[in-house]
């Protein structure tokens, strides 16, 4: 009785059900001294560690400017020094491995200075074992491959340069 007495227990309740017996006691919540922590503004002036989309097309764009000698696995001439204005980026629609071609050692669908048309496939992104056919949003040259066959691309990373036709 005494422990009872010197502990915080406010009552007990004592039950027998078939030969069962049960006690339970209560005690009263301690209050706690938890101190709320102050409201914290995340800082709006933070700098994004990535760069975006329009800096590397940038980048890519000076690169092909700057370009003597590109490669071209086509019969038909590329312009050296076509119009950087005109070059559009495909985009990855989906995160996944990025494939040239449909099975390995086959032909790849697109080779720098091929000439393409919208809809054609220009590669295969892999995601859960569904490989997805990428098409051509436009008509034009493909001018740059910025991803390595089997490499992984993200949502929106740009994967392919294409200067459009006029």
């Amino acid at each position: 009785m005494r422990i009872l007495e010197n502990s915080k227990i406010d009552s007990i309740q004592l039950s027998s059900f078939w030969g069962m017996n049960k006690i339970k006691l209560f005690k009263t919540p301690i209050k706690s001294n938890f101190i709320e922590p102050p409201n914290v503004v995340p800082p709006t002036n933070y700098v994004n560690s990535n760069p975006s989309d329009d800096k590397i097309l940038d980048s890519v764009k000076n690169e092909i400017d700057q370009s003597t000698d590109l490669p071209n696995n086509d019969s038909s001439s590329v312009d050296e020094k076509d119009d950087s204005s005109n070059l559009h980026s495909i985009k990855a629609p989906l995160v996944g491995t990025f494939y040239l071609s449909p099975k390995p050692g086959e032909p790849p669908f697109i080779n720098i200075g091929d000439k393409i048309q919208t809809g054609q496939i220009l590669c295969i992104i892999e995601a859960m074992k569904i490989f997805n056919e990428i098409e051509s949003e436009v008509s034009g040259t493909i001018k740059k491959i910025l991803i390595d066959d089997s490499s992984p691309v993200e949502y929106g990373q740009a994967i392919i340069l294409v200067k459009i036709d006029d």
